[in-house]
């Protein structure tokens, strides 16, 4: 094959393998799982709210996270606070917590929190690093 055709070649195959490559990360840096016995990401099932927002506090690897609380459908109808034991208080009437790894607002980063009789009746973890359309 003449030079000037595998110049011609590698540079039609390399955006597609940069696409390919990229894709792959996507798919591959992708969790979206559910535990409901046992300990996963620092948290235990079966902890109570105060344990719970102990291992909130201790997320070394994540100094930005805040608990994200939903309390209705409408927009607005929601609150985040950083976790420390003095906001107890706000968390304690609501069943399910979004530590959002990330900061505020940064909801591709997530361990949702559900509590029954308040314990922690299940962990749920979600990361992406894409933007679903």
């Amino acid at each position: 094959m003449r030079p000037w055709k595998s110049i011609l070649v590698i540079a039609m195959l390399a955006p597609l393998l940069a696409v390919a490559g990229y894709t792959g990360y996507l798919w591959a840096t992708y969790l979206d799982e559910t535990v409901v016995s046992g300990t996963a990401y620092g948290f235990t099932i079966g902890a109570s709210r105060q344990e719970v927002l102990a291992a909130a506090r201790s997320l070394n690897d994540h100094p930005r996270a805040v608990v994200y609380i939903s309390y209705g459908p409408r927009t607005g109808d929601h609150f985040s606070i950083a976790p420390s034991q003095v906001r107890i208080e706000q968390l304690q009437a609501h069943d399910q917590w979004d530590v959002l790894l990330d900061g505020s607002d940064k909801f591709f980063n997530s361990v949702r929190l559900t509590f029954n009789d308040d314990r922690l009746v299940e962990i749920h973890r979600h990361r992406q690093r894409f933007e679903i359309p």
